[in-house]
């Protein structure tokens, strides 16, 4: 007591400061226990939604058919989609085995041409990975789908080369279900418990087929990037045959490693030191008769000096890579006929 009548100006502020913490601390409680409650009230209420939305549909008339109409109407939506996309991507005309191999011959030696052209280096036995129809004709039913096939192989191809590639190394595709030997097995029907034959559920129709192609090239990286761009920009993956269609391409797998696996080293990178530039030999003038010097005749050449060699170099960047594509052609298929209503 006696020293705060000593040090009234000091103990007021200590009193000050200590309420203040106190009503801060108070404030303090108050809001983390608001945070706690509004917390719990937000999980509360996020459990309860996720419950509503997993719950099952009450098996009332209602529900029934406002069910019926939603599933009617993506439908529509999805077969509208599927034929949109039908009629913007190439159809290829019918063609005959001794046509298939007529226009697979055709189109590796432009390809071979078009490479020479823009120096990009092929595989020795380059064939658009159908190099088995090069000696055989195709199953007679598989020509005009190998023909269309052909089409998009090509497409990517030419695209790779004309994105100014050094060379593809590997392109290879994969086999269209009928060319495989062998159709897979029907699957045997199980039989019930009961001895009666358990009836088998009707297969989805499919609304797309894949192939697969698979390339290795050896490029820069300003190549790379126009290759991806041009791969996703439909107006690249356009038909030669028909401009206004276009193939659709997924890239389904990318790998992509430096050519070099170890980089360059100090002794050997290291810039050569720069010569000392050469000092122009200006010529004598020529000695006049009276003594005097004979001016120049004509205009006077100013040679600017020889520039020094570089003394710094780029490190990362400049190798090439090696880069590894899995590429999906994607062909849509008619739409399902719509399925009769369930009695």
């Amino acid at each position: 007591m006696d020293w705060i009548r000593e040090n009234k100006t000091l103990a007021g502020i200590l009193g000050v400061i200590i309420a203040g913490v106190l009503a801060l601390g108070y404030l303090l409680y108050d809001a983390w226990n608001s945070y706690t409650a509004a917390k719990d009230a937000y999980i509360t209420l996020g459990s309860e939604v996720a419950r509503v939305q997993g719950a099952a549909l009450a098996p009332t008339e209602k529900n029934l058919s406002e069910k019926k109409a939603l599933v009617e109407e993506y439908g529509q939506k999805v077969n509208q989609l599927g034929t949109a996309l039908q009629f913007l991507q190439p159809v290829a005309a019918p063609t005959t085995d001794a046509e298939f191999q007529k226009k697979l011959l055709d189109r590796i030696s432009k390809a071979k041409a078009m490479a020479e052209a823009l120096k990009v280096k092929l595989p020795a036995e380059f064939a658009f990975g159908f190099a088995e129809y090069l000696g055989s004709f195709p199953k007679a039913e598989l020509s005009t789908e190998l023909s269309g096939y052909l089409d998009g192989v090509e497409m990517l191809t030419k695209l790779a080369m004309t994105s100014k590639v050094a060379s593809i190394d590997l392109l290879e595709r994969s086999q269209l279900p009928a060319e495989k030997d062998g159709a897979p097995a029907s699957a045997t029907p199980k039989k019930s418990p009961y001895g009666q034959q358990a009836a088998a559920a009707p297969a989805a129709k499919a609304i797309y087929e894949k192939n697969q192609v698979t390339m290795i090239l050896t490029l820069d990286q300003g190549s790379l990037q126009t290759l991806m761009s041009r791969l996703a920009n439909t107006s690249d993956t356009s038909s030669e045959a028909d401009p206004k269609k276009s193939f659709f391409s997924t890239v389904r797998l990318v790998r992509v490693e430096n050519q070099a696996k170890i980089g360059p080293r100090k002794t050997s990178a290291s810039p050569a030191p720069a010569p000392s530039p050469a000092t122009p030999e200006t010529p004598a003038p020529a000695p006049a008769k009276d003594g005097k010097e004979a001016a120049p005749s004509g205009p006077i050449e100013i040679k600017p000096p020889a520039p020094s060699a570089p003394d710094s170099f780029a490190v990362l960047g400049q190798e090439m890579l090696k880069v590894y594509l899995e590429i999906d052609l994607v062909k849509f298929l008619p739409a399902a006929p719509a399925a009769a209503p369930r009695q």
